[in-house]
């Protein structure tokens, strides 16, 4: 077995039971419900046309924005709805940061890119690596230094008590400055 190295802001990486586990739960959400919605609205098409096309249209509306939501909950929270069941989440190794909407995208691509021109094999290779790896990062997680974690070790250099310090979240700023002069 490997020994787990803690990830460089002092969290402790998540095992890989949990990863599977959560990548399973994300992939069930993304997929049952448009499902049941789209075999139901086949057989209303039949019966009841536009309840049908109305279920068919919902299950496909689905499709799209619920990996858009759960992207955009990856980058600002660190954690899809399967990560946060499992109690883990995606960070920066060197803060213990969430990574952000766009890193979190640029994540997804990247992945798909040496995906698509190594016909495949780039994600067996990467969904097997932290079965293998000290900090127990994929591949893709070691190209943009990002570990996934427990998430109740996470921690962030803001101070949580102060909501203008929360990361990820705009706020006003504060200072008085005088008015522009004419």
């Amino acid at each position: 077995m490997v020994d787990v190295i803690p990830a460089s802001f002092g969290g402790n990486p998540c095992n890989y039971g949990k990863r599977a586990v959560a990548y399973i739960i994300d992939l069930l959400l993304t997929v049952i419900p448009p499902a049941i919605s789209g075999t139901v609205g086949l057989i209303l098409l039949f019966v009841f046309a536009p309840l049908g096309i109305l279920l068919l249209v919902l299950a496909g509306i689905y499709v799209i924005v619920f990996p858009i939501v759960n992207l955009i909950r990856q980058g600002t929270k660190g954690s899809t709805y399967g990560k946060s069941q499992q109690k883990i989440a995606l960070v920066k190794n060197e803060t213990g940061e969430p990574i952000g909407i766009l890193f979190a995208f640029l994540r997804i691509l990247i992945f798909w890119f040496f995906n698509s021109i190594s016909a495949g094999i780039f994600f067996i290779v990467d969904y097997l690596f932290p079965a293998f790896d000290k900090r127990r990062q994929r591949v893709i997680d070691k190209l943009l230094s990002t570990v996934v974690v427990e998430s109740v070790n996470v921690t962030h250099k803001s101070n949580p008590s102060d909501p203008l310090q929360t990361p990820g979240i705009f706020h006003e700023d504060r200072a008085h400055l005088p008015p522009p002069s004419i």
